[in-house]
C-alpha cells in the first residue's frame, strides 16, 4: 500500500538536499571558504539526517504495527536505499578530501569525485518517490499523488544540471563574446580561440536540449503527468542551475523565462496530444518542439535581456535547428528500444 505522506517527506527532502548542495557550490564561487564546516555544508547534511528520521521513523512505525524487516519500507524505496551508505562514504571521504587536498572552486568543485559520489547517493534515494508513484500509476492521475515523482524527477534533473554545470550557459550573451583582436603575431590564435569558443557554446546548446527532451520523453513514456508539471520540474531544475552562477548577469531571468515556455508548451502538448511511445507522431512532435521552445526562448531572451547576441544568426538558427534534431532522434532512439 503507497504511503503518499511518505512519498512527499522524501521526495522533499531530497529536493533539499540537491538545493542545498547548489547553495554549497555558489559558495564555493562566491564566499572565501576555508573550512569542511560551514552553514552551505550544514544545509546539506540536514537535509540528509532529516531523510534518515523519515525512513527510520517510517519503518519503526509499520515494524510496530507488525510488519516484518523485509516489508517495514515499501518495495519501490528498496533500491534508493542503496543511496544512503554512498552518501556516508561520500560524505566522510569529502572532509578527508578537503583535509589532504583542501577545498575546489569552479569547476573543481563540480567535478570532485566526493561530490559525485553525494550525487550519485542522491540518485539513488530520490528515485524512491519515483517509483513508488509508477508502482501505484493507475491510482495516481491526479496532481497531488503525482507531486512526489516530480519533485523525485527535480532532484534528479538537478544532479544532473550539478554534475555538468560547465555546460550550462552556452555564452551567447554579448557580453561573453572573445574580445577583437587586431591582425597580429596573435591574430590567428584569437580566431581559433573565437572558433573553439563559438562551438562549445554550441554543444551547450545542443546538450541542454538533450536533456530537456530526455526527461520529457522518459515522463510521458511512463505516465501521462497533469497539467502544471513540467512547468515545475523545468523552471524549478533551470533555475537551481543557473542561480550559483548568474553573478551580475541575468543568466537566471533567461533560463526561468525559457523554462517556463518549454514547461508549458509541454503541459499543453501532453493535455492536447497526449505522447507516448504507442503515439508515436505525437510522440515525435513532442520529443522536437519542447526542447526547440526551450532552446530558442532561451536564445531570444539572451538577445532581449543580456544585451544582444555575439553569434552570427546562421550559428543562433542553426544551433536552434540542432536543439530540435537532438531531441527528435531521442525519439527514434527510445521507439527503436521498445520495437
Amino acid at each position: 500500500m503507497r504511503s503518499l505522506t511518505f512519498d512527499y517527506a522524501v521526495s522533499i527532502c531530497c529536493v533539499w538536499v540537491v538545493a542545498g548542495i547548489f547553495v554549497d557550490v555558489w559558495a564555493h564561487g562566491h564566499v572565501p571558504v576555508e573550512t569542511f564546516f560551514t552553514p552551505y555544508h550544514g544545509a546539506i547534511y540536514a537535509g540528509a539526517l532529516t531523510l534518515v528520521v523519515v525512513f527510520v521513523a517510517f519503518g519503526a512505525r509499520n515494524l510496530a504495527r507488525g510488519s516484518g524487516w523485509r516489508d517495514c519500507i515499501p518495495a519501490p524505496y528498496r533500491v534508493a536505499l542503496l543511496g544512503f551508505p554512498i552518501f556516508l562514504v561520500s560524505g566522510v571521504g569529502d572532509y578527508f578530501w578537503h583535509l589532504l587536498l583542501g577545498l575546489e572552486s569552479g569547476v573543481d568543485a563540480v567535478l570532485s569525485p566526493t561530490h559525485q559520489g553525494l550525487g550519485l547517493g542522491m540518485l539513488f534515494v530520490a528515485s524512491g518517490p519515483i517509483r513508488s508513484t509508477l508502482a501505484y500509476r493507475k491510482e495516481s492521475s491526479s496532481f497531488t499523488r503525482q507531486v512526489p515523482l516530480v519533485l523525485g524527477l527535480l532532484a534528479w534533473y538537478g544532479i544532473v544540471h550539478l554534475a555538468t554545470a560547465y555546460a550550462f550557459d552556452p555564452g551567447a550573451a554579448r557580453a561573453d563574446a572573445p574580445p577583437a583582436v587586431a591582425y597580429s603575431a596573435r591574430y590567428f590564435t584569437a580566431v581559433t580561440l573565437g572558433y573553439y569558443t563559438l562551438a562549445v557554446g554550441v554543444l551547450v546548446i545542443i546538450f541542454q536540449a538533450v536533456l530537456v527532451s530526455g526527461f520529457a520523453l522518459w515522463a510521458v513514456s511512463q505516465i501521462r503527468l497533469r497539467p502544471g508539471a513540467f512547468t515545475i520540474l523545468f523552471t524549478c531544475a533551470n533555475a537551481m542551475a543557473a542561480a550559483p552562477f548568474t553573478n551580475q548577469t541575468p543568466l537566471l531571468a533567461i533560463a526561468v523565462v525559457a523554462s517556463i515556455a518549454a514547461g508549458i508548451v509541454a503541459d499543453v502538448m501532453v493535455a492536447a496530444l497526449d505522447p507516448r511511445p504507442d503515439r508515436p507522431a505525437a510522440y515525435r512532435w513532442f520529443s522536437a518542439i519542447v526542447p526547440m521552445v526551450y532552446s530558442g526562448i532561451f536564445l531570444l531572451a539572451t538577445q532581449v535581456l543580456a544585451g544582444g547576441i555575439w553569434w552570427d544568426w546562421n550559428v543562433v538558427l542553426g544551433a536552434w535547428c540542432w536543439a530540435g534534431v537532438a531531441g527528435l532522434g531521442l525519439s527514434f532512439i527510445a521507439l527503436a528500444h521498445r520495437s
